[in-house]
């Protein structure tokens, strides 16, 4: 709810202040007094894209300072500590004040919570506290979007659960589908990998080389290549240390004769006796593995013939493949775990294709849900608006709203038109082609009674721009008990040039120019009492004659009686 409104320097208004307080406030004034620019301070603070030509002559900026009063919980709040903005907590309610600068020359600028903010920020932290009407300003009756929103915030929180049960069948499906058709876009491809994969594995496999292989074949052949020069040295080594027919002078002997010797040396000797017989049998070991390896060296020219083959068999897998026989064993393993991951192309698509199908039946299912609660919440809003329609100066016309099928999207499976015949002979056209301004605004006058009356917000505020056009009389009584209606559970502030409407108000605002020593000023200021009746009298009939006030005031009693 709007708690004020300071306006300087903007236009004709050099400062003022607009308390609109709860229910029905109307703001009235002579044409050209400064009721636009009152609407305009508001509209800025909506975002709306400032006009330096709007700032007053000779000023160097207009500051537009609005303050809401928003329940404690509101997500309004969570908007301003993102944008790092501070408000004020008291009991229930939050205090938020927002500003706008428009300076004469350069760039304007936004406040929220006293934190300077974007133009885009403002408007998104007030657009859920206002919801301004005009003659020339009906987006939210324009499109389809808008018109379904109006439906569906009609429909209340079950027609929002079903909405958000289709959203999630829906993410599921799309998501589904992109899997499915990932799966095709990219079928060449993976065809193409996977035989380039088998192929690798299966010539990697045809050889089956061994980690290490090439080095044991190439030692094991240089030692086949060198088992005579090897036989000599193992065995002449074995003959130095033991002995043979041909050596007769061992090492094995002479440690033996050495022994000998030293028989009669007595216990002092015995310590070297020991290291003898040890040094004896260490080289009696030693000679025995030198005779074993004499033995094993026997030449074997069929088996130097494989390891010849497959030595050539090994280098020509490593010239092909353009990489080391260890590197190829790698990729080999790689290669295999891939294919497993690729498995099946023709299994693979099938499951794929059958979840993108349950996904499918899912979403058609909770879309049909949606459409049927959508359907029923058109008809009621529908039947609603058309009671509303002749006391709104419209009792030729025909409302209605089309929930048509559509292609499936976040949002469901329909597309929602609010249509108007505007007299009994006239077809039902789109309301925004068949439509004109006025009725427009009192349409949307009768959706607002509508949807107020199903989704109250005491913390909202609507402003209707001379909703009332084209209007007077008994009409004009009905556009104002509408207003009214509309007040009793969310703040609403019309502009009118109408007393039967501004008769309603619980609040008048009258807008004054006046000339003071050559100066215009004009200035806002709550009328009551004689003035409400004085302003009342004006409106009726241009003029201050004792006619005007006695149905100034008759008004104003049968509207109190109502």
């Amino acid at each position: 709810m709007i708690e004020s409104i300071r306006i300087e320097n903007l236009g004709v208004i050099e400062e003022a202040e607009l308390r609109p307080g709860p229910g029905l406030s109307a703001l009235t004034g002579e044409t050209g007094a400064g009721k636009t620019m009152a609407l305009t301070s508001l509209q800025l603070l909506l975002g709306a894209k400032p006009d330096p030509g709007k700032v007053r002559h000779g000023a160097d900026a207009a500051r537009v300072e609005g303050t809401f009063v928003v329940p404690a919980d509101s997500p309004v709040l969570a908007r301003i500590d993102d944008a790092g903005g501070a408000y004020e907590i008291d009991g229930n309610d939050a205090v938020v004040i927002v500003a706008r600068h428009v300076p004469a020359t350069g760039r304007s600028r936004a406040f929220a919570g006293g934190r300077s903010v974007p133009a885009a920020t403002l408007a998104a932290i007030t657009a859920s506290l206002v919801t301004v009407h005009g003659q020339m300003d009906q987006i939210r009756l324009a499109g389809p979007a808008q018109q379904r929103n109006a439906v569906d915030s009609f429909g209340g929180h079950t027609l929002a659960t079903a909405l958000a049960d289709y959203r999630h069948s829906y993410d599921t499906w799309r998501e589904a589908q992109a899997r499915l058709e990932d799966f095709d876009a990219n079928a060449k491809e993976a065809a193409r990998e996977r035989l380039a994969l088998e192929a690798l594995v299966a010539k990697i496999d045809d050889v089956a080389p061994r980690p290490g292989e090439e080095a044991e074949l190439k030692a094991e052949a240089l030692r086949l290549e060198n088992a005579a020069e090897l036989y000599a040295a193992y065995d002449g080594a074995s003959a130095a240390l033991q002995g043979s027919d041909e050596v007769e002078a061992s090492a094995i002997g002479a440690l033996g004769t050495a022994l000998g010797a030293l028989d009669c040396a007595g216990h002092e000797a015995e310590d070297l006796r020991t290291r003898l017989r040890a040094a004896e049998a260490e080289i009696a070991d030693i000679a025995q593995t030198l005779g074993n390896l004499a033995r094993s060296c026997d030449g074997d020219p069929d088996r130097l013939g494989q390891i010849y083959a497959r030595r050539q068999e090994l280098a020509g897998l490593r010239k092909d493949l353009g990489m080391d026989l260890d590197d190829a064993i790698a990729e080999a393993d790689a290669a295999r775990q891939t294919l497993l991951v690729l498995g099946d192309p023709e299994t693979a698509r099938a499951k794929r294709e059958a979840e993108a199908e349950t996904a499918r039946s899912d979403m058609l299912a909770a879309a049909a849900a949606l459409t049927e609660l959508r359907t029923g919440a058109a008809r009621e809003l529908e039947r609603l608006v058309q009671e509303s329609l002749a006391d709104l100066a419209l009792a030729d016309a025909t409302f209605a709203i089309d929930v048509a099928p559509s292609a499936p999207g976040i949002t469901g499976m329909d597309k929602v038109t609010f249509a108007l015949a505007s007299h009994r002979q006239a077809p039902l056209r789109p309301m925004a082609e068949s439509a004109s301004g006025g009725e427009l605004s009192r349409i949307m006058l009768a959706l607002e009674v509508a949807l107020a009356a199903r989704t109250a917000s005491a913390g909202h505020t609507f402003l209707f721009d001379e909703v009332d056009a084209g209007i007077g009389g008994k009409a004009a009584l009905a556009v104002g008990a509408k207003l009214a209606e509309v007040a009793k559970t969310s703040q609403v502030l019309v502009v009118t040039h109408l007393a039967q409407v501004a008769a309603y108000a619980g609040r008048q605002i009258r807008v004054v120019k006046r000339t003071v020593a050559k100066a215009t000023r004009t200035t806002v200021e709550e009328v009551s009492g004689k003035e409400r009746e004085d302003e009342l009298a004006r409106m009726l009939s241009g003029t201050d004659s004792q006619a005007a006030h006695a149905h100034a005031a008759e008004l104003l009693a049968a509207v109190r009686m109502a």
